[in-house]
C-alpha cells in the first residue's frame, strides 16, 4: 500500500480504491448452499400419484387388453422406483444439511420430521429380530441401500389388474443381518413436505 501512494504522489493522480468483492450470504443451514425444494415436492406428487392412482386406472380400465394398462405397465415400476429413490437422496441431504439448527435447543425456527412413516424389522429370523417404529431419516437410509424394493399388490372386484398397495416394502441388511422396512407412501410424503418446509 505505501508503495501505491508513493507513486500517486509522483503522477499527481489519487489511488484507486481496492475493488468491493461481493460475497455469498451464508445460509442458515450448515452449508452455503439450499436444494430446490420444488423439484422435491413435485417428484413426491409424483410419488403419491403413482401409488394413489394405480387402483382408479386399475378400475377405470375395461379389461386387461385396454390400452391404459399398457401405459400404467409400461412405466409404473419405473416410475415407483426412481421417484422413492431420488426424494430419498435429496430428503437426506437436506435433512443432514438442517441438523444444525434443528437440533439446537435455542433455536425455534427449525424442528427435526418426527413423523413415522412405517415400520422397521431388524434382524430378521435372527435371535434380536425387533418390530420398530420407522422414522423418517430411517425410510431415507432404508430406501437408498435396499436391495430389494417391492409391493404385495392387492385385487379388487371388477379391477382390470392387481394394483399397488400404499405400503412399499424394502429389503436389505446391515452389518450381514437382513431387515425388511415397510413404508408407509403417503405418510413418506407428508414427512418430506415436513423436511423442506423450512424452503418454503
Amino acid at each position: 500500500m505505501a508503495a501505491t501512494t508513493s507513486k500517486a504522489k509522483k503522477t499527481g493522480k489519487k489511488a484507486k480504491p481496492a475493488a468491493k468483492v461481493e460475497t455469498q450470504k451464508a445460509w442458515s443451514g450448515r452449508h452455503n448452499y439450499s436444494l430446490n425444494s420444488d423439484t422435491v415436492l413435485r417428484d413426491v406428487y409424483r410419488l403419491l400419484n403413482v401409488v394413489m392412482a394405480d387402483e382408479a386406472i386399475a378400475r377405470l380400465a375395461t379389461a386387461r387388453g385396454d390400452v391404459l394398462v399398457d401405459l400404467r405397465d409400461q412405466f409404473v415400476e419405473d416410475e415407483l422406483v426412481h421417484l422413492l429413490i431420488s426424494t430419498a437422496i435429496m430428503n437426506r441431504s437436506h435433512d443432514d444439511h438442517m441438523d444444525g439448527p434443528r437440533n439446537d435447543a435455542a433455536e425455534l425456527s427449525f424442528a427435526p420430521v418426527a413423523l413415522a412413516c412405517g415400520r422397521l424389522v431388524t434382524d430378521v429370523g435372527g435371535t434380536k429380530e425387533d418390530d420398530i417404529e420407522l422414522t423418517f431419516r430411517e425410510a431415507c437410509n432404508k430406501i437408498i441401500h435396499a436391495e430389494h424394493i417391492t409391493v404385495e399388490t392387492q385385487k379388487a372386484k371388477n379391477a382390470a389388474f392387481q394394483f399397488l398397495p400404499t405400503t412399499v416394502q424394502l429389503r436389505g441388511t446391515l452389518r450381514k443381518k437382513p431387515w425388511v422396512a415397510f413404508v408407509d407412501v403417503p405418510n413418506y410424503v407428508r414427512a418430506t413436505l415436513m423436511n423442506f418446509r423450512d424452503l418454503r
